[in-house]
């Protein structure tokens, strides 16, 4: 399957399934991933914290658990696409050993089949895709694992499929602005996982150097970096925020733009289309997805090898 094969299935990767987990009998949920599967976990922990959930969440990138997670009383849910992630599998293990609550997500692979011979639930997802292609299916798990309701998330993929062409188009005259320049992603609370997306984006795909930063936060440090006008013309600038953001941060996210035109930049600027949080941010995640996509190719670049990653792969194998 080809990259824009994949992605044009993004809205069709969103499926939702009935799942029973109560999630009230947990003190802690940990989210273990990396690369485009530990999105997933990012993407889950911004929805369920603006729905309101009170159970402490962590998003874990790395291997072993946070110290927090001792017993059956705290989740941990190990998303790796593959299956095969060392990281992830070393997450699962130590879940195990410290007698957690564990679900997997996976395609198969060694999650997979250690999901099997410990008796732990794995949520399988179709093989056949890179992982950061299959953000759909995994996410859609994860969703649901954490109580989605039916319509809010059918909601999400019909607002997608609805936006489909303008998305596309969006995502080409983005990509035009930001070629040969190093994009610089600024985002707020309610979209910073969206922003972290749009950089791995941009930089599996287009092969391209990307940073991210957040409000209020990088108003205490960050834009002063751009008084220095000669490293500053090297950069492209956007903005992502969402309605429902605080107004404080939406009067930043206000004065970061003034300031970026006052400095003689042109930022693009994003809000997200849709009824719900969940809509919007799969609209900007895709937005975002098609930029990278048609940023690859005006580099000449291949969307799908990833042969730095490959690189590492293989030298941490010989350890």
């Amino acid at each position: 399957m080809s990259p824009e094969q994949m992605l044009k299935s993004f809205p069709d990767q969103l499926d939702w399934e009935k799942n029973d987990t109560d999630l009230s009998t947990y003190r802690t949920i940990t989210f273990c991933g990396m690369g485009g599967s530990g999105i997933v976990a990012d993407i889950a922990k911004s929805w369920m914290e603006h729905r309101g959930c009170k159970i402490p969440m962590i998003v874990h990138k790395g291997y072993g658990l946070p110290n927090v997670v001792d017993g059956e009383e705290h989740l941990v849910v190990c998303i790796s696409y593959s299956g095969n992630t060392e990281e992830t599998l070393s997450a699962f293990s130590e879940a195990l050993r410290r007698q957690a609550t564990v679900v997997c997500i996976s395609s198969g692979g060694k999650l997979g089949e250690l999901a099997g011979s410990n008796g732990v639930l794995n949520l399988e997802v179709p093989q056949g895709f890179v992982p950061r292609f299959a953000l759909g299916f995994m996410l859609s798990k994860l969703l649901c694992l954490l109580g989605i309701d039916r319509e809010e998330l059918e909601d999400a993929r019909e607002n997608l499929k609805s936006l489909y062409e303008n998305i596309k188009n969006k995502g080409e005259e983005i990509a035009q602005k930001l070629y040969s320049y190093i994009p610089v992603i600024y985002s707020t609370p309610l979209t910073e996982a969206i922003a972290y997306r749009w950089k791995s984006q941009l930089n599996e795909n287009a092969k391209t150097p990307a940073y991210t930063a957040t409000l209020p936060e990088m108003h205490h440090n960050e834009v002063v970096g751009w008084e220095n006008a000669e490293l500053r013309n090297k950069l492209a600038f956007l903005v992502i925020f969402d309605p429902k953001d605080n107004d404080r941060v939406r009067a930043r996210v206000d004065i970061t733009i003034k300031l970026l035109k006052d400095l003689g930049a042109v930022p693009v600027v994003l809000g997200g289309d849709g009824n719900s949080y969940l809509s919007r941010m799969f609209h900007l995640i895709h937005v975002g997805d098609w930029v990278s996509y048609y940023l690859a190719g005006k580099y000449g670049f291949q969307p799908l090898p990833t042969e730095t990653i490959d690189r590492i792969k293989r030298e941490i194998s010989k350890l």
